[in-house]
């Protein structure tokens, strides 16, 4: 039997050698009744009352746990053999609350043994305790616990269940924020709008994947779905449903939709139809694995997209044609299918390397403090033969209205750029900004970033304060310092770009 997490099995451990002898007796107003009964000087104990006249029976209960004990196999029909009772006896999984170790699990394992000589369950996971942002346990006293009904009619019950699953690491308690709920329900939109999208651009559902017209970008992410699938399969065989939903929320929100789908513009808004057809058909693929990922925490929505989709269709009844639950879950990519559709790392390694040449891109626009909505022209200087496709996917990722691509390009003096192992980026600044607003606002900015590091470097400078306080807060305050000196390089350079 395996304990999740494992640490409570030292917990489990104690409890059975510092076992004491059980009092089954409770003097409460409710519960089962002890089967006993007194006449004078008679003890009477069974299933039924005694015959005869003068019986009293205890006015004890038994201990709430004296039945619950029982619960493993007095559910399908113990004491009797019933089918039931054979198929789901011993059963996989318990999952319950580690303050219940040893008045529950304890005793569930011993009734097992004791009346059917077997374990009851393999694995016990047990789950952490949800509190207030005080962190105190939530109760109807207190009046602290949310109404999960209200929760569920605002931000539906898979937003209610994915949101709080990916914020309780495994066996830790978490402090509910309303936020992580809301979380979940712009997650479902954004699974919802995603099909949306695949479906508003036609074309038939999960076409044949033509190897040959693969480009980078459906290599990468038919990669990154592999890695995902493997991440998530893994968290689930480990219990760690937390970490299953931090993969599927990266792989899902930043690698799909952010990246993906934004590069696939490039082939939509083309004019090929058989890559525009090939393209869908990597989409489909991609989505209905996905939903299938997603199914164990979004029950409710992935059902409704399986269906939408038409993933379903060509499905036999038993393997997702009539629900997702039966869906066949996703395995990792053998080498057999990397080899057909010809996935290696020298296509993900230059994916990445494009996408990092975007980010670096962006960030000339907000270093020039130039709004990401604004249309820019940016100029590329390759350092080898760029794709027509690439260069398409990159002037759509960088929201330029025009990439220039120039193996020659001399900048100006000061032109703010970039240097991938792609090539070298840059922003033309004519006409964009104000120079001398942007030079005025830097200089303030200059002057702020300086003061504060002055305020840090004399707490650093200071005995007093080095000396006493804890080695976290000393670490902390020279981090900041690191932050605020690289800050004011940043600034320093982009007023002497436009100083050039």
């Amino acid at each position: 039997m395996q304990f999740h997490p494992q640490r409570w099995a030292k917990t489990y451990d104690h409890w059975l050698t510092n076992i004491q002898d059980w009092c089954i007796s409770r003097q409460l107003w409710w519960g089962h009744r002890v089967p006993v009964w007194y006449r004078g000087a008679e003890v009477y104990c069974g299933v039924e009352s005694p015959e005869g006249e003068g019986w009293n029976q205890d006015p004890d209960v038994l201990d709430t746990w004296f039945s619950s004990w029982l619960w493993p196999f007095a559910t399908m029909g113990w004491p009797e053999q019933t089918d039931t009772l054979k198929k789901f006896y011993p059963t996989t999984d318990l999952v319950t609350g580690p303050d219940i170790i040893f008045f529950w699990v304890a005793r569930m394992i011993m009734a097992g043994y004791e009346f059917m000589g077997d374990l009851p369950f393999q694995n016990v996971y047990f789950t952490g305790i949800i509190r207030d942002k005080q962190g105190r346990k939530m109760s109807k006293t207190l009046g602290n616990s949310p109404d999960p009904l209200d929760l569920i009619a605002r931000f539906g019950a898979d937003a209610l269940r994915f949101g709080t699953m990916r914020s309780a690491p495994l066996g830790q308690d978490v402090l509910f924020d309303e936020k992580d709920v809301e979380l979940g329900r712009n997650f479902c939109n954004k699974l919802w709008n995603a099909c949306r999208f695949r479906q508003m651009q036609g074309g038939d559902v999960e076409g044949e994947i033509n190897p040959a017209l693969l480009t980078s970008d459906d290599k990468w992410i038919l990669l990154r779905l592999d890695q995902a699938i493997s991440e998530v399969t893994t968290a689930f065989e480990e219990y760690k449903f937390s970490d299953a939903t931090a993969a599927l929320y990266r792989f899902f929100w930043s690698e799909f939709c952010d990246w993906y789908l934004e590069a696939s513009k490039a082939v939509f808004y083309g004019e090929d139809a058989t890559q525009k057809a090939n393209t869908l058909a990597v989409i489909d693929f991609i989505l209905s694995h996905t939903l299938r990922l997603f199914h164990p925490f979004l029950p409710f929505i992935t059902e409704e997209l399986w269906h939408g989709m038409g993933f379903n269709q060509d499905l036999p009844e038993e393997q997702g044609g009539k629900t997702l639950m039966f869906a066949n879950w996703p395995k990792p990519f053998d080498d057999d299918f990397k080899l057909h559709y010809v996935l290696d790392e020298s296509d993900e390694r230059f994916v990445n390397e494009k996408y990092e040449l975007v980010t670096l891109g962006r960030n000339l626009r907000r270093e020039g403090n130039i709004q990401s909505s604004k249309r820019v022209n940016f100029v590329f200087k390759p350092a080898s033969e760029l794709m027509p496709l690439e260069a398409e996917v990159l002037r759509i990722l960088l929201n330029s209205e025009e990439l220039c691509i120039d193996p020659n390009y001399v900048p100006k003096k000061g032109t703010p750029t970039a240097l991938s192992p792609l090539g070298e980026l840059y922003l033309p600044l004519e006409g964009l900004i104000d120079v001398d607003a942007e030079k005025g606002r830097l200089t303030k900015e200059q002057e702020k970033i300086e003061s504060e590091i002055e305020k840090v470097q004399q707490k650093l400078n200071n005995p007093n304060f080095t000396g006493k306080v804890p080695p976290a807060v000393l670490e902390e305050h020279k981090k900041r310092l690191d932050e605020w000196v690289a800050k004011l390089a940043k600034v320093k350079s982009a007023l002497e770009a436009l100083a050039a």
